[in-house]
């Protein structure tokens, strides 16, 4: 059976290093494979990434032996090269490190990420520079009354089968009956389908306090969370005004977040 197989886009910075180590980790316990990505704006620059990347892989420390790393050049762009490359090796994760800057840079990375997310179907995970941790004992998925924040429930099974995590089904307290009704609906299937796999699980409700993604960042931190799993499904028209999946992408406690792309998730990454 050959590997899964973890994207790592890299551009040679601290930043995307610490993608990189995040990565090899979490390959270790998936039985995966890494491969690295680097996109050019033209092909002179094809050459020297390439050196590069010879010599980030040489100088590696404490490379868990089962994992193997492999590279990646193209000239074009990441918002369709990232996509292509990701499909090609079938990946089961695209893994990126971003600054966990503050203000307008902050927002400018958030867009830039729900760019990218909305041109794969594969799923799409972010760690900010700061994050040391390992762990994934327990993850954090947020839902709401909508029949697509249901599609991130495979990909969580899958990692939290894998990683004998354990998920907190997270929910926003609702006045409106009809979706009071929705949102209880929703929160007792994935219960039930957590259940029937053998995950451990449990339930909250959060009462809205500063907006349902700032509120989902404080529970996570609080819960000494180490990934916040949610399915991206926006109805702006541009993805770079959804200020509720930028808000949890780049939220302060600098939990990893790991998004889907409801409207192009597939069903094979888990």
């Amino acid at each position: 059976m050959e590997k899964r197989a973890l994207l790592v886009p890299h551009d040679f910075t601290k930043v995307a290093d610490n993608a990189v180590t995040y990565a090899l980790n979490l390959a270790n316990k998936m039985g995966a494979n890494v491969e690295l990505l680097h996109v050019v704006k033209d092909s002179k620059g094809i050459t020297k990434a390439k050196t590069q990347f010879e010599k980030l892989i040489a100088d590696i420390k404490d490379k868990p032996a089962s994992v193997e790393v492999n590279y990646n050049v193209r000239s074009g762009s990441i918002f369709t090269d990232i996509a292509s490359v990701a499909a090609e090796i079938q990946a089961s994760l695209i893994i990126m490190g971003t600054h966990g800057s503050k203000g307008i840079q902050q927002k400018m990375f958030g867009s830039f990420a729900l760019k990218v997310i909305t041109s794969t179907h594969v799923p799409f995970l972010v760690v900010q520079e700061e994050y040391s941790g390992l762990d994934l004992s327990k993850i954090v998925v947020p839902i709401d009354e909508s029949q697509e924040s249901l599609q991130i429930e495979q990909v969580t099974s899958g990692l939290a089968e894998m990683l004998k995590s354990e998920v907190h089904i997270l929910t926003e307290k609702k006045v409106d009956s009809n979706l009071k009704l929705k949102v209880a609906v929703h929160s007792g299937l994935l219960s039930k389908q957590f259940k029937a796999a053998g995950i451990p699980y449990v339930t909250a409700s959060l009462k809205k306090e500063k907006g349902y993604a700032v509120d989902i960042a404080a529970y996570a931190a609080s819960q000494d969370a180490n990934l916040i799993a949610f399915a991206y499904h926006s109805d702006s028209l541009l993805p770079q005004f959804d200020t509720f999946a930028q808000t949890v992408i780049m939220n302060k406690k600098g939990v990893p977040v790991l998004i889907l792309n409801s409207k192009e998730a597939g069903n094979y990454f888990f």
